[in-house]
Protein backbone atom coordinates (compact mmCIF):
# COMPACT_ATOMS: atom_id res chain seq x y z
CA UNK A 1 0.00 0.00 0.00
CA UNK A 2 2.76 2.42 1.12
CA UNK A 3 4.28 2.06 -2.71
CA UNK A 4 1.07 2.81 -4.49
CA UNK A 5 0.29 5.73 -2.29
CA UNK A 6 4.08 6.84 -3.06
CA UNK A 7 3.38 6.55 -7.22
CA UNK A 8 -0.16 8.97 -6.95
CA UNK A 9 2.38 11.36 -4.59
CA UNK A 10 5.08 11.35 -7.09
CA UNK A 11 2.68 11.20 -10.30
CA UNK A 12 0.73 14.30 -8.62
CA UNK A 13 3.50 16.00 -7.99
CA UNK A 14 4.77 15.72 -11.93
CA UNK A 15 1.33 16.44 -13.13
CA UNK A 16 1.15 20.08 -11.03
CA UNK A 17 4.70 20.63 -12.35
CA UNK A 18 5.28 19.73 -16.12
CA UNK A 19 1.75 18.74 -17.10
CA UNK A 20 -0.10 16.20 -18.39
CA UNK A 21 1.88 15.99 -21.77
CA UNK A 22 5.14 14.64 -19.83
CA UNK A 23 3.11 11.99 -17.74
CA UNK A 24 4.27 9.13 -20.76
CA UNK A 25 8.32 9.69 -19.18
CA UNK A 26 6.59 8.93 -14.96
CA UNK A 27 4.92 5.59 -14.76
CA UNK A 28 5.47 5.28 -10.96
CA UNK A 29 6.85 1.70 -11.80
CA UNK A 30 10.93 1.51 -11.21
CA UNK A 31 11.14 -0.75 -14.20
CA UNK A 32 9.34 1.48 -16.61
CA UNK A 33 11.43 4.63 -14.92
CA UNK A 34 14.81 2.61 -15.84
CA UNK A 35 13.41 1.68 -19.32
CA UNK A 36 13.04 5.19 -20.22
CA UNK A 37 16.53 5.84 -18.51
CA UNK A 38 18.32 3.26 -20.65
CA UNK A 39 16.83 4.34 -23.70
CA UNK A 40 16.11 7.98 -23.63
CA UNK A 41 18.34 9.34 -20.17
CA UNK A 42 19.90 12.90 -20.37
CA UNK A 43 22.00 12.87 -17.50
CA UNK A 44 23.57 11.78 -14.08
CA UNK A 45 23.66 13.73 -10.96
CA UNK A 46 26.34 12.35 -8.51
CA UNK A 47 25.82 14.31 -5.39
CA UNK A 48 27.27 14.46 -1.80
CA UNK A 49 24.42 14.30 0.41
CA UNK A 50 25.53 16.71 3.86
CA UNK A 51 25.48 19.70 3.55
CA UNK A 52 25.47 19.37 -0.27
CA UNK A 53 22.00 18.78 -0.91
CA UNK A 54 20.64 18.64 2.39
CA UNK A 55 22.14 20.59 5.65
CA UNK A 56 23.46 17.80 7.81
CA UNK A 57 21.28 18.59 10.58
CA UNK A 58 18.16 17.98 7.72
CA UNK A 59 16.13 19.96 9.53
CA UNK A 60 15.12 21.92 6.66
CA UNK A 61 11.42 21.53 4.20
CA UNK A 62 11.94 19.28 1.92
CA UNK A 63 8.93 20.38 -0.47
CA UNK A 64 10.87 21.75 -2.56
CA UNK A 65 13.62 19.35 -3.52
CA UNK A 66 11.12 16.60 -3.40
CA UNK A 67 9.45 18.01 -6.24
CA UNK A 68 12.25 19.23 -8.08
CA UNK A 69 13.56 15.25 -8.05
CA UNK A 70 10.52 14.55 -9.84
CA UNK A 71 11.07 17.41 -12.02
CA UNK A 72 14.54 16.08 -13.07
CA UNK A 73 13.23 12.26 -13.35
CA UNK A 74 10.58 13.36 -16.30
CA UNK A 75 13.52 15.24 -17.83
CA UNK A 76 15.62 11.82 -18.09
CA UNK A 77 17.68 13.05 -15.18
CA UNK A 78 18.51 10.73 -12.27
CA UNK A 79 20.28 11.62 -9.11
CA UNK A 80 22.98 9.11 -7.54
CA UNK A 81 23.74 10.45 -4.01
CA UNK A 82 27.62 9.80 -3.48
CA UNK A 83 27.79 9.90 0.05
CA UNK A 84 29.34 9.20 3.57
CA UNK A 85 25.73 8.03 5.26
CA UNK A 86 24.97 4.73 6.28
CA UNK A 87 22.67 1.92 4.41
CA UNK A 88 19.92 2.71 6.80
CA UNK A 89 20.30 6.77 6.89
CA UNK A 90 19.71 6.65 2.72
CA UNK A 91 16.60 4.41 3.27
CA UNK A 92 15.64 7.09 5.80
CA UNK A 93 16.64 9.84 3.35
CA UNK A 94 14.65 8.40 0.57
CA UNK A 95 11.66 7.76 2.69
CA UNK A 96 11.40 11.44 3.84
CA UNK A 97 12.05 12.48 -0.09
CA UNK A 98 9.60 10.05 -0.89
CA UNK A 99 11.72 9.39 -3.94
CA UNK A 100 13.25 6.25 -4.69
CA UNK A 101 17.14 6.67 -6.21
CA UNK A 102 18.02 4.79 -9.11
CA UNK A 103 21.34 3.85 -7.08
CA UNK A 104 23.55 5.42 -3.96
CA UNK A 105 26.79 4.90 -2.79
CA UNK A 106 27.46 4.51 0.85
CA UNK A 107 29.86 4.99 3.62
CA UNK A 108 32.01 6.84 1.24
CA UNK A 109 32.50 4.66 -1.13
CA UNK A 110 32.51 1.06 0.27
CA UNK A 111 29.06 0.03 -1.14
CA UNK A 112 27.16 0.86 -4.64
CA UNK A 113 23.20 -0.15 -4.52
CA UNK A 114 21.49 -0.18 -7.39
CA UNK A 115 17.90 -0.98 -8.80
CA UNK A 116 18.00 -4.06 -10.99
CA UNK A 117 18.50 -2.77 -14.99
CA UNK A 118 19.95 0.87 -13.79
CA UNK A 119 23.48 -0.69 -13.58
CA UNK A 120 25.41 -3.19 -16.05
CA UNK A 121 26.69 -5.90 -14.01
CA UNK A 122 25.80 -9.71 -13.59
CA UNK A 123 23.49 -11.27 -11.11
CA UNK A 124 24.83 -10.06 -7.71
CA UNK A 125 22.72 -9.89 -4.25
CA UNK A 126 20.26 -8.18 -3.44
CA UNK A 127 18.84 -6.02 -0.61
CA UNK A 128 14.77 -5.59 -0.95
CA UNK A 129 14.55 -4.11 -4.76
CA UNK A 130 18.24 -3.45 -4.79
CA UNK A 131 21.47 -5.10 -5.93
CA UNK A 132 24.86 -3.99 -4.36
CA UNK A 133 28.44 -4.20 -4.57
CA UNK A 134 30.84 -4.60 -1.70
CA UNK A 135 34.34 -2.40 -2.47
CA UNK A 136 35.44 -2.35 1.29
CA UNK A 137 35.75 -5.50 3.79
CA UNK A 138 34.32 -5.05 6.77
CA UNK A 139 35.71 -2.65 8.96
CA UNK A 140 35.30 -5.08 12.05
CA UNK A 141 38.35 -6.91 10.39
CA UNK A 142 40.37 -3.81 11.53
CA UNK A 143 38.85 -3.74 15.06
CA UNK A 144 42.23 -4.49 16.85
CA UNK A 145 43.94 -1.06 14.95
CA UNK A 146 40.91 1.10 15.88
CA UNK A 147 40.67 0.19 19.30
CA UNK A 148 44.18 0.82 19.05
CA UNK A 149 43.56 4.37 17.68
CA UNK A 150 40.46 4.91 20.50
CA UNK A 151 42.79 4.33 23.55
CA UNK A 152 46.01 5.80 22.44
CA UNK A 153 47.35 8.96 24.19
CA UNK A 154 46.93 11.25 21.71
CA UNK A 155 43.28 10.46 20.86
CA UNK A 156 41.77 9.15 23.95
CA UNK A 157 39.62 11.85 25.35
CA UNK A 158 39.93 13.97 22.60
CA UNK A 159 38.08 11.95 20.05
CA UNK A 160 34.85 10.22 19.78
CA UNK A 161 34.51 6.75 17.87
CA UNK A 162 31.16 7.16 16.11
CA UNK A 163 30.36 3.70 16.10
CA UNK A 164 31.12 3.32 19.83
CA UNK A 165 30.23 6.63 20.97
CA UNK A 166 26.81 7.15 23.42
CA UNK A 167 24.67 9.43 20.67
CA UNK A 168 23.82 11.77 22.60
CA UNK A 169 27.87 12.74 23.57
CA UNK A 170 28.04 13.44 19.34
CA UNK A 171 24.90 15.16 18.93
CA UNK A 172 26.02 17.72 21.37
CA UNK A 173 29.32 17.79 19.28
CA UNK A 174 28.33 17.72 16.04
CA UNK A 175 24.57 19.86 16.95
CA UNK A 176 22.77 16.98 14.94
CA UNK A 177 19.53 15.19 16.36
CA UNK A 178 20.52 12.57 18.26
CA UNK A 179 18.09 10.14 16.52
CA UNK A 180 20.23 11.06 13.22
CA UNK A 181 23.48 10.15 14.60
CA UNK A 182 21.82 6.74 15.85
CA UNK A 183 21.39 6.25 12.31
CA UNK A 184 25.20 7.05 11.52
CA UNK A 185 26.60 4.43 13.84
CA UNK A 186 25.32 1.47 11.77
CA UNK A 187 28.43 1.21 9.61
CA UNK A 188 29.63 -1.58 8.34
CA UNK A 189 32.71 -0.96 6.09
CA UNK A 190 34.41 2.47 7.56
CA UNK A 191 34.99 4.02 10.74
CA UNK A 192 34.64 7.67 12.08
CA UNK A 193 36.44 9.63 14.90
CA UNK A 194 35.16 12.96 15.14
CA UNK A 195 37.90 15.03 16.61
CA UNK A 196 39.28 18.38 15.77
CA UNK A 197 42.62 17.74 17.87
CA UNK A 198 45.83 17.76 15.34
CA UNK A 199 47.62 15.38 17.29
CA UNK A 200 45.36 12.90 17.55
CA UNK A 201 44.08 13.73 13.40
CA UNK A 202 48.15 13.39 12.95
CA UNK A 203 48.17 9.71 14.78
CA UNK A 204 45.36 8.08 12.69
CA UNK A 205 46.77 9.43 9.62
CA UNK A 206 50.50 7.93 10.76
CA UNK A 207 48.80 4.76 12.09
CA UNK A 208 47.01 4.59 8.82
CA UNK A 209 49.49 5.15 6.67
CA UNK A 210 51.03 1.42 7.18
CA UNK A 211 47.94 -0.27 6.38
CA UNK A 212 45.86 -0.95 3.62
CA UNK A 213 43.18 1.68 4.91
CA UNK A 214 42.89 5.66 3.77
CA UNK A 215 41.78 8.52 5.41
CA UNK A 216 39.57 11.17 4.74
CA UNK A 217 40.05 14.12 6.32
CA UNK A 218 36.63 16.47 6.80
CA UNK A 219 37.04 19.39 9.15
CA UNK A 220 35.51 17.76 12.45
CA UNK A 221 35.95 14.14 11.52
CA UNK A 222 38.51 11.41 10.38
CA UNK A 223 36.71 8.87 8.19
CA UNK A 224 38.89 5.29 8.10
CA UNK A 225 37.95 3.06 5.23
CA UNK A 226 39.22 0.97 2.75
CA UNK A 227 38.53 2.91 -0.38
CA UNK A 228 37.37 6.73 -1.51
CA UNK A 229 34.70 8.77 -3.22
CA UNK A 230 36.71 8.35 -6.69
CA UNK A 231 37.04 4.71 -6.82
CA UNK A 232 33.03 4.70 -6.11
CA UNK A 233 32.48 7.11 -8.76
CA UNK A 234 34.38 5.63 -11.62
CA UNK A 235 33.16 2.07 -10.77
CA UNK A 236 29.66 2.88 -11.22
CA UNK A 237 29.32 5.23 -13.97
CA UNK A 238 31.34 2.78 -16.03
CA UNK A 239 28.24 0.32 -15.28
CA UNK A 240 25.64 2.77 -16.40
CA UNK A 241 23.08 0.91 -18.59
CA UNK A 242 22.54 3.01 -21.38
CA UNK A 243 21.95 2.54 -25.21
CA UNK A 244 24.94 2.99 -27.37
CA UNK A 245 25.81 6.59 -26.04
CA UNK A 246 27.05 8.53 -23.49
CA UNK A 247 25.49 10.81 -20.76
CA UNK A 248 26.27 14.04 -19.12
CA UNK A 249 27.40 13.56 -16.14
CA UNK A 250 26.94 16.54 -13.14
CA UNK A 251 28.51 16.46 -9.91
CA UNK A 252 28.18 18.47 -6.75
CA UNK A 253 30.25 18.55 -3.43
CA UNK A 254 31.20 21.02 -0.56
CA UNK A 255 34.36 20.00 0.66
CA UNK A 256 37.26 18.46 -0.66
CA UNK A 257 36.65 14.86 0.89
CA UNK A 258 33.92 15.21 -2.56
CA UNK A 259 36.93 15.91 -5.04
CA UNK A 260 36.32 12.22 -6.03
CA UNK A 261 32.84 12.87 -7.25
CA UNK A 262 33.91 16.46 -8.87
CA UNK A 263 36.95 14.98 -10.83
CA UNK A 264 34.66 12.26 -12.64
CA UNK A 265 32.01 15.22 -13.60
CA UNK A 266 31.43 16.78 -16.94
CA UNK A 267 29.99 19.53 -15.09
CA UNK A 268 31.98 19.64 -11.27
CA UNK A 269 29.82 21.98 -9.20
CA UNK A 270 31.00 23.35 -5.57
CA UNK A 271 28.38 24.00 -2.88
CA UNK A 272 29.91 26.13 -0.45
CA UNK A 273 30.54 30.57 0.04
CA UNK A 274 34.05 29.28 0.93
CA UNK A 275 37.02 30.36 -0.96
CA UNK A 276 39.27 27.64 -0.46
CA UNK A 277 42.53 26.60 -2.16
CA UNK A 278 41.40 23.07 -3.57
CA UNK A 279 38.10 24.66 -5.25
CA UNK A 280 41.46 26.48 -8.01
CA UNK A 281 42.30 22.87 -9.18
CA UNK A 282 40.34 22.78 -11.71
CA UNK A 283 36.86 24.60 -12.92
CA UNK A 284 33.38 24.14 -11.29
CA UNK A 285 30.65 25.85 -11.10
CA UNK A 286 30.13 27.66 -7.55
CA UNK A 287 26.28 27.64 -6.32
CA UNK A 288 26.48 30.16 -2.59
CA UNK A 289 24.12 29.66 -0.16
CA UNK A 290 22.19 27.31 1.45
CA UNK A 291 20.76 23.99 0.74
CA UNK A 292 18.40 22.48 -0.33
CA UNK A 293 17.91 25.48 -2.26
CA UNK A 294 21.56 25.91 -3.31
CA UNK A 295 21.62 22.70 -4.46
CA UNK A 296 18.72 23.37 -6.54
CA UNK A 297 19.62 26.36 -7.86
CA UNK A 298 22.96 24.56 -8.66
CA UNK A 299 21.46 21.27 -10.53
CA UNK A 300 19.26 23.56 -13.03
CA UNK A 301 22.47 26.21 -13.81
CA UNK A 302 24.63 22.81 -14.54
CA UNK A 303 22.10 21.68 -16.58
CA UNK A 304 21.38 25.46 -18.66
CA UNK A 305 25.29 25.08 -19.48
CA UNK A 306 24.50 22.16 -21.17
CA UNK A 307 21.30 22.93 -23.02
CA UNK A 308 19.11 20.33 -21.00
CA UNK A 309 17.04 23.10 -18.43
CA UNK A 310 15.66 26.70 -19.79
Amino acid sequence: MRGNRLNQELTNTVKQTLGNSLMRYYQGVSSQLLKDFRLDGKAVILTDVDDTMLPMTQESPVEGLRSFLSELRVLGVEVVPVTFKTFIEVKELMSKLSHEFPAYVIEGGCAIYALRGFLRWGPGRMVGSYEFLELCNPISTYEELLTYIEESPDCSGKALRLSKAEPESVSRVLGIPTELIKLSQARLYSEVFITQHNPCRNFINSVIRNTSLKTIQTRRAVHILEVDKDRAARELLKRINVVGREILVIGLGDNPADEGILRNSDVPVVISENRVEWFKKAYYLRSPGKPPDSWIKAVKQALSVAGLYF
